[in-house]
């Protein structure tokens, strides 16, 4: 995805024209164009008028013969007191008598053909799609979203997954460096993982590591995840972080062993960890912080993984690297 910062009126414009461009290259109708344009809008309003360091993320999902624009838009606070409330065609609580062109809130949920909100006082978080796409199968409630650093359109961090009769298996990987040439080697990465087919942990790496073995290196934590309660299998190797957080609060780190991805000389370890009802499994890669000074958002935890997603990148990214994130939620 790629992020316009806004946060005056005349960046508003430059976030609906990269998604109208967007949606143009996906081969969107005029009317889904038109209803993109006016979720982009009302967001970008929203966000200069009500909020603190607005950021618009577009990006897009595609399948054979169809398409969809993605639209997050997430702030630093200070949040909506009564969201139900602002969802009423019109609300505003500024003291302005402007609007944007459709009413707020209401006009985007309106607009959108899948819309979604959180929000708490360290932000909110709005997702809306437009297109007619329908979402893959899958077992899980599961989300990527990465990033590439400023001045960029595309980096080195990608994630991948893959759904099997009994497992789903997930990875996130982060090349080294920054720009096109890390982003063909995470390609390179993404089509090995793809066309792995249905093989064993092990194997999906090997077979990741040998696509990158001319390459730049990368890091990356693969992982596999049973259908129901049982034990994750993951194989990590350089910075990236897992975490398994559970109902009750509980946490287990998934530790990763030194080395790059792509080396002759990496020797994988498979770790096995927990997984049950409720669990949510959350990667990260260095573009993200992950101490304890960037504590967890508390009831975002509980929403779509997408939300989930977007609101740990809004809250933890350094900004000065890409920054990707990879959510997987137990049912």
């Amino acid at each position: 995805m790629i992020s316009v910062a806004v946060e005056e009126e005349s960046q508003i414009g430059a976030a609906r024209r990269f998604a109208l461009n967007l949606g143009k290259s996906i081969g969107l109708s005029s009317e889904h164009l038109d209803r993109l344009a006016i979720v982009v809008t009302e967001a970008g309003t929203n966000l200069v008028r009500h909020a603190r360091n607005g950021e618009i993320l577009v990006g897009v999902e595609k399948s054979t013969g169809a398409g969809r624009v993605v639209v997050h838009a997430v702030d630093s606070g200070p949040g909506i007191p009564n969201v139900e409330v602002a969802m009423a065609d019109g609300y505003t609580t500024s003291t302005e008598k402007r609007r944007g062109i459709g009413g707020g809130l209401g006009a985007m949920r309106r607009m959108a053909d899948a819309f979604d909100i959180f929000s708490a006082p360290t932000g909110t978080i709005v997702l809306a799609k437009v297109g007619d796409l329908e979402a893959p199968p899958s077992y899980y409630d599961l989300a990527g979203l990465v990033v590439p650093m400023a001045d960029f359109e595309e980096g080195g961090d990608i994630y991948a997954s893959h759904v099997d009769e009994d497992a789903t298996t997930v990875m996130l990987m982060d090349v080294l460096g920054h720009g096109p040439k890390a982003a063909r080697d995470a390609r390179s990465g993404f089509q090995a993982f793809e066309k792995a087919g249905s093989v064993s942990l092990e194997e999906r790496e090997r077979s990741v590591s040998e696509a990158l073995r001319d390459g730049r290196g990368a890091a990356a934590l693969t992982i596999e995840i049973p259908h129901g309660p049982g034990l994750l299998r993951c194989i990590g190797i350089g910075n990236i972080k897992g975490d398994i957080i559970h109902p009750d609060g509980g946490r287990n780190g998934i530790p990763s062993q030194p080395g790059i991805v792509g080396s002759a000389n990496a020797r994988v370890r498979v770790t096995e960890h927990e997984w049950r009802p409720g669990s949510t499994l959350i990667l990260a890669t260095d573009g993200l912080k992950t101490s304890s000074a960037a504590p967890d958002p508390g009831a975002l935890l509980y929403r779509s993984a997408e939300i989930i997603a977007a609101g740990f990148y809004k809250l933890k990214r350094r900004g000065t690297d890409d920054a990707g994130v990879l959510v997987v939620r137990h049912p």
